[in-house]
């Protein structure tokens, strides 16, 4: 049998957010979006995709149950600027395994130069890790990885959609309640 040709993944154009001093932008990787935080320009956060995360601290909460079906980070394969209360935002969606992901950006209401992250999945069987992952200046180093995922589940009962947030402004990033944060940047209060 010959061998299939090998599937080219096609580059798309960056797409951004920018809300005063923080930017978040949506590059390209293979078959997925992955997104970064800038402030005033400089690299600050990085989202850490797929199942490979180093394990090299185990003093470090590094979140366990990560696999391709319940990846680091939502997988994201879509991604829409569109417009919320007359300021920017976005809109993203995509899927791993039969859990569907979508998210929103947006600018907070409470804080300036910060964006709200809301992140919903629809599961239909109990998932081994949720949430979203980060490194910072992109080093995926156990030491810099932050994790933000929802609070603790109800009992399981399929189909459940399951949702976490969190703000990222000058000041860092933080989850909102009910969400958690396995580590903050830095102080930040959305």
């Amino acid at each position: 049998m010959p061998d299939l040709p090998t599937r080219q993944s096609k580059s798309r154009v960056p797409i951004h957010l920018e809300v005063g001093r923080i930017r978040v932008e949506f590059l390209w990787s293979n078959d997925r979006w992955r997104h970064l935080f800038r402030i005033d320009q400089e690299d600050c956060l990085q989202s850490v995709e797929g199942d490979q995360i180093p394990t090299v601290n185990d003093i470090l909460p590094i979140p366990t149950g990560i696999s391709e079906r319940w990846p680091a980070s939502p997988v994201i394969t879509e991604v829409t600027p569109t417009e919320a209360m007359g300021h920017g935002a976005l809109v993203a969606v995509g899927l791993a395994g039969r859990s569907h992901f979508s998210a929103s950006l947006t600018a907070s209401k409470a804080k300036k130069d910060t964006i709200l992250v809301e992140v919903a999945c629809r599961v239909f069987e109990a998932p081994e890790w949720l949430g979203s992952t980060y490194s910072c200046d992109g080093q995926e180093s156990p030491d810099d990885l932050i994790t933000i995922k929802p609070g603790p589940l109800e009992p399981f009962d399929r189909p459940l959609t399951v949702l976490w947030s969190y703000c990222v402004s000058v000041g860092g990033i933080e989850a909102v309640h009910p969400a958690s944060c396995g580590r903050l940047l830095f102080p930040s209060n959305c």
